[in-house]
């Protein structure tokens, strides 16, 4: 049997892999070394760390004795730690499998001499690893004592130190880049998915091909970058740093520049984001199937009820029920039995749910405007770290410098939670005051948003019981 040949390659991080393109470049130099695409493994990680997909396949390959050779592009792509190299070599030469880099050739991984040049790469690796992350923490870290920007991103340039709305003309169209990043914003507010978004975007506007190499903010954040691009604190006006490295809160101040978010659109950016990655669209989507998601409840389990397609429509669509899917899958917590939705569809529950609403919208008024919600702009955490910070500062030692920075850091993590409980608060006493007019008319009026919204501020839970309802409202 011929042994194998594989490809391995690896980028540290996705940025690198979608702006750089640097890891297309990798897997095009394995391929025309000779390796088919199917036998080239790559990862978008770190090259210290022992738990890569794809480095581990190629390990597990190895480990059968079936494996001839495994190129890399060069050294610091298979590793950035002199410890793991150790444990890669003694694998590599324990299976017999020769390990060569398209720079240099062969890797000698016997003779004495061959080991100590593996040892000395894989400690140059380490360092070169080491300096970049200095300096990306003191690049940082000069940028944030003085209070200046680290790099411009779409829709913005760097000019003298200062953040400012790019006004040149974006590639083939009529809009600055400025202009169009706004555009690129409502565009996905208007269609809520990061792919959606990316694929508008590319119908209406000029996209740079792969092999783009220019300056990355002049280039549309589509892709993974999309994401980032808009949680970005630049596009509210803001500036934000690294803090202490990569796992602790990013750090956000005040900027001078002109915002391309609102605080009330970040809001909403941020809900879209949470809804998405539950792997559901909430109740922010105007699309959700099931508007009682969540509080519609079996009366036997409590299980949560859901979707059943009940009938297909004359257009080919289909009417929907709720049944409870534990009876439906026989989980002893439920008796098949509720499986049973009794004939009632979900448009006739929607029905019945807004002749409860219609019943309960003086009394839920009166309820408001008699105990209005109020959220503390101010917390009680907030002022103890208020007075520990003080108490620190006052101390006036040098090194208290980082503490203090990080319950700064805290502090302000603290107060935009709170900044978004009131918004919330204030919009949900604002949705309450609005059933004043709660009448036929004014809910054909509503958009499906609205409606949604409601069905999860006022309602407790859905009692379903075989097609008898029961709704509930918050005490």
């Amino acid at each position: 049997m011929q042994r194998l040949i594989l490809g391995y390659c690896r980028v540290s991080t996705q940025q690198q892999s979608d702006d750089g393109h640097g890891l297309e470049r990798y897997v095009e130099a394995l391929k025309n070394f000779g390796i088919p695409e199917p036998f080239i493994y790559f990862d978008v990680e770190s090259g210290v760390s022992e738990t890569r997909k794809g480095l581990n396949e190629v390990l597990s390959q190895v480990q059968t004795g079936n494996v001839q050779m495994v190129v890399i592009p060069n050294f610091d792509r298979l590793t950035r730690s002199p410890g793991q190299w150790e444990n890669l070599r003694e694998l590599f030469a324990k299976y017999n499998c020769v390990l060569k880099t398209l720079e240099e050739g062969e890797i000698d991984l016997l003779s004495p001499d061959g080991k100590m040049l593996g040892r000395l790469k894989a400690a140059f690796a380490a360092q070169v690893r080491d300096r970049i992350q200095n300096h990306s923490l003191q690049g940082h870290k000069k940028h944030r004592e003085r209070k200046e920007p680290y790099k411009a991103v779409f829709g913005y340039l760097k000019i003298d130190n200062q953040l400012r709305p790019n006004h040149d003309l974006y590639p083939e169209s009529n809009k600055s880049y400025f202009e169009v990043a706004r555009h690129l914003i409502e565009i996905f507010l208007e269609y809520k998915s990061l792919g959606k978004t990316a694929s508008e975007f590319r119908k209406i506007y000029y996209c740079p091909p792969p092999s783009y190499s220019g300056k990355i903010h002049l280039k549309p954040p589509l892709s993974h970058g999309l994401k980032r691009w808009l949680e970005n604190a630049i596009l509210r006006g803001k500036l934000q740093y690294l803090s202490f490295g990569h796992k602790t809160p990013q750090m956000v101040v005040e900027g001078s520049h002109e915002p391309l978010i609102s605080e009330h659109e970040w809001l909403v950016i941020k809900n879209i984001f949470e809804d998405n990655k539950a792997r559901k669209k909430g109740v922010s989507s105007d699309n959700l199937k099931n508007p009682f998601s969540g509080i519609a409840k079996c009366i036997n389990c409590q299980g949560l009820m859901t979707l059943k397609a009940n009938y297909k429509r004359k257009d080919g669509s289909y009417g929907y029920a709720l049944s409870c899917r534990r009876a439906r899958e026989h989980d002893p917590r439920c008796s098949p039995e509720y499986a049973n939705y009794g004939g009632v569809s979900l448009e006739q529950i929607e029905e019945i749910v807004r002749g409860e609403l219609l019943k309960h919208a003086e009394y839920l008024v009166a309820k408001t405007l008699e105990n209005p919600s109020k959220t503390s702009l101010v917390s009680p955490e907030a002022v103890a770290l208020m007075e520990t910070i003080a108490k620190l500062e006052a101390l006036n030692d040098p090194d208290l410098k980082e503490v203090i920075q990080k319950k700064k850091t805290q502090l302000f993590l603290l107060e935009e939670s709170q900044k978004i409980k009131t918004a919330e608060s204030q919009e949900r006493n604002q949705r309450f005051l609005d059933l004043i007019n709660f009448t036929d008319e004014f809910w054909e009026l509503m958009s499906v948003h609205s409606r949604n919204l409601l069905y999860h501020d006022l309602i407790e839970v859905i009692w379903c019981d075989r097609g008898r309802i029961d709704v509930v409202f918050y005490s």
